[in-house]
């Protein structure tokens, strides 16, 4: 079976809504806003299709042939700082090890540099998620100490911010 990463689209509704119920029930360290259950395939296909009509904002998945997904990377705009996204990345439990998130981030990072209007990508990182802290360190994100961004590091201890300056981008 191969596997390729691509955009998402607003056919890949009802796998994207699927994906993500499956990796919320095998991991811990992944969070999404929004309760799965209450997000129709209609409504998830116009997200999609309007989060990627934009400079700021991308969704790629991991699919084969048949386009099933096989993971997820996500990058969303700040509302606030609209030219920061936040980098979200998850893969299905017996797909990781070999590789996928890794070159996801890269894809993302790619975007990040050649097509998008950010300068920056952020995301939260559980301490205890070594090998998810590993592969963004390894790919040049830095961690952000919790005093530079308001947080009292007595109550979300098992968490860490890291962020990404992109090298290019577009205005």
């Amino acid at each position: 079976m191969e596997l390729a990463i691509r955009l998402a689209t607003g056919a890949d509704s009802a796998a994207l809504l699927a994906l993500l119920k499956t990796l919320q029930s095998e991991s811990d360290t992944f969070c999404i806003a929004q309760d799965v259950e209450t997000i129709d395939v209609v409504s998830e296909s116009d997200n999609i299709e309007a989060l990627q009509n934009t400079l700021n904002n991308v969704m790629l998945v991991v699919a084969d042939d048949a386009d099933n997904l096989y993971g997820i990377a996500t990058a969303t705009a700040s509302l606030t700082e609209p030219t920061h996204a936040e980098v979200g990345i998850a893969v299905l439990k017996d797909y990781q090890g070999y590789g996928l998130a890794q070159a996801l981030l890269d894809e993302l990072i790619n975007w990040g540099e050649t097509y998008s209007s950010n300068d920056q990508l952020w995301l939260t990182v559980q301490k205890r998620n070594t090998v998810a802290r590993h592969i963004y360190e390894k790919f040049g994100f830095v961690y952000i100490p919790k005093q530079a961004q308001g947080v009292d590091q007595t109550t979300t201890p098992e968490t860490e911010d890291m962020v990404y300056q992109l090298k290019g981008g577009r205005e």
